[in-house]
């Protein structure tokens, strides 16, 4: 989740001017969400033992505004994007750092000169996916800002496109094909309403392909999947809305009923044309677990759908509507989707051990939420898919855990044997930890606690970088 535009900000902040003084409490910029400064740490208090075969990096990255011209205008994905990452290495917590990755707005806010690279699209904030490509941690963000490299210890290096000088946008949510190790990504521009984009990126991060899709409105595509022979393209009804350009929204997406919702089925490295679209009942995507091709050649994507997304709220995506994780079985032949009820409960944040990217998965970890007090129901679920089972892990009342990373606990280890890594925030801003569950199948037990001594707002996204 997560979407950095700082075009409106100026916009925003000459409305605050021209507005009444009072400013409205906003849940985004206090509690567990509330902004930090830049620290970095080498002395942690450890519960339990950190696995001897993890040794790497734990990213997470989101929003960390510096300044806030006006609290009630401020939409929880604008905020300037903040990179924490934990160093683990042969069982011991060696550093912690939270350092903003260094776009021009940062710069300028923190008085030191920009940083080398191309700039594009209609802002520079970049918060919302950290991963590792290239021998490189990238930072990116949708809407067509281009990505930020940074080093292993969280150094801004450059803006650019990967390794190539390509003026397109990027995504994300990119999706790694482990047969050949290519970045694979449907991404959109917010100044070209008129298309969205796939491309292909190859592991020294070169531009190998992509295509220019034509669509309609403008539509918000913040997540994408694969198969081991096409990408999915979810083209749902939250749009571009110039109403909310005028308002000074710096986010002007809402959730468009004139916009047909359907899901497309691209050909790996195929051309727009070559794109099948199946019309579905309207809904939002944020992101998908995993796809597949079955036995019967059917598309089989597991993913979590919001009833409707940006209809009320234009602070955040916490809206009282209904949420819940579900299977797809698209039939390209008969050009439908079937969508079934996998769990009702309202969840976010689906991830797979992401060796099986593409091919037949059966455990999904996700987390739980309440689509009324955000940080009601918090916990992690873990789904057996073969069996139809599920089992929770609740990390106290006082907690609230982001997005859960899985580490196989070897290279040849079976699905679902290995490490569950997450940040765990404090309700009350005391110090975040970040936790370390041991997992068999849906047997998940508890297996360190690191603390980290600061606290880290609640972000988006993250992942494991293996180090060893």
């Amino acid at each position: 989740m997560g979407l950095g535009v700082t075009w409106l900000q100026r916009r925003s902040k000459n409305s605050a001017k021209n507005s009444s003084k009072a400013k409205a409490k906003n849940p985004y910029l206090d509690g567990i969400f509330g902004p930090v400064d830049e620290v970095e740490k080498c002395e942690f208090k450890v519960m339990g033992e950190i696995p001897q075969q993890l040794t790497g990096l734990l990213l997470r990255i989101g929003p960390n505004p510096i300044h806030v011209e006006n609290p009630d205008c401020y939409h929880w994905f604008t905020g300037e994007g903040m990179l924490h990452a934990l160093k683990i290495e042969q069982g011991q917590a060696v550093w912690f750092k939270s350092h903003y990755i260094e776009t021009d707005s940062v710069q300028k806010q923190k008085n030191k000169a920009v940083k080398a690279g191309f700039r594009r699209g209609p802002g520079d904030v970049v918060n919302t996916n950290a991963f590792y490509h290239a021998n490189k941690i990238w930072a990116s963000v949708e809407a067509g800002t281009l990505p930020v490299r940074l080093d292993l210890n969280l150094n801004t290096e450059e803006h650019r496109f990967f390794n190539t000088d390509a003026d397109l946008p990027f995504t994300a949510h990119p999706h790694k094909d482990n047969k050949t190790g290519y970045l694979h990504a449907v991404c959109y521009d917010a100044l070209d309403i008129k298309h969205a984009y796939y491309e292909v990126i190859d592991e020294q991060g070169f531009l190998l392909h992509w295509a220019k899709i034509p669509v309609q409105h403008g539509p918000m595509i913040h997540d994408c999947a694969i198969t081991e022979q096409e990408v999915l393209i979810f083209d749902l009804p939250v749009t571009f809305s110039f109403k909310q350009l005028i308002k000074g929204n710096p986010l002007p997406y809402e959730w468009n009923e004139k916009h047909a919702a359907r899901i497309g089925i691209l050909p790996k490295y195929g051309r727009a044309d070559e794109v099948q679209w199946i019309a579905i009942d309207p809904c939002f995507i944020f992101h998908a677990a995993n796809a597949y091709r079955n036995d019967q050649q059917q598309i089989i994507l597991d993913v979590v759908v919001h009833r409707y997304m940006f209809k009320k709220s234009h602070q955040g995506p916490f809206e009282q509507q209904k949420t819940q994780l579900e299977r797809w079985v698209i039939d390209p032949k008969q050009n439908t989707v079937d969508r079934q009820v996998i769990d009702s409960q309202a969840q976010e944040f689906p991830r797979i051990d992401e060796r099986y990217t593409g091919e037949q998965h059966r455990y999904i970890y996700s987390v739980s939420f309440d689509p009324v007090i955000m940080t009601k129901a918090n916990h992690l679920i873990c789904h057996d898919l073969q069996t139809h089972e599920k089992t929770t892990y609740e990390f106290g009342d006082q907690w609230v855990t982001g997005e859960v990373v899985f580490v196989p606990e070897s290279e040849d280890a079976a699905e679902g044997n290995g490490y569950l890594l997450c940040y765990v925030h404090h309700i009350h801003k005391e110090s975040s930890k970040v936790v370390i569950l041991k997992a068999q199948g849906l047997n998940i037990q508890p297996q360190a606690e690191i603390m980290l001594g600061v606290h880290v707002p609640l972000g988006f996204h993250g992942n494991w970088v293996d180090l060893s």
